[in-house]
Order: structure tokens, then C-alpha cells, then sequence
């Protein structure tokens, strides 16, 4: 199996599985090692984005009620 269709596997094993448990494993075998980090942001940045995104209640900054 090439490299290519072992990544494009992966990423379809890992894209089927429900979020909670997609983002869950992914951010503990990203967490593991600054290489794993790296291997994660290399070859699936998209399943790396969602785990590591923050959530959009923390991105405004202020709450509406704080006018």
C-alpha cells in the first residue's frame, strides 16, 4: 500500500467515527510527541483543525451582556 492510500485510509477511518471521539483521539495521539504533533499537521490538517479549534463561545472575547 502506498503512502498516499495508507494516509487517505486512515483519514476515512477517522473521519467515519462519531466527532466526540474523533477529536478525542486525535488530540491524544497528537499530545503524545512534538513529532506526533507534527506527523498529525502534515498529513491530516483538516482532523487537526477540528480538534484543536477553539470553541466559538471563547472567540468573541466579550459576552453580549457586558454593553
Amino acid at each position: 500500500m502506498s503512502e498516499k492510500h495508507l494516509i487517505q485510509a486512515i483519514s476515512e477511518k477517522y473521519k467515519a467515527m462519531p466527532r466526540r471521539r474523533r477529536v478525542a483521539e486525535v488530540r491524544k495521539f497528537a499530545r503524545r510527541s512534538s513529532d506526533d504533533a507534527k506527523f498529525w499537521q502534515k498529513y491530516f490538517p483538516d482532523l487537526c483543525q477540528e480538534a484543536f479549534l477553539a470553541p466559538v463561545s471563547s472567540a468573541g472575547g466579550r459576552s453580549a451582556k457586558r454593553r
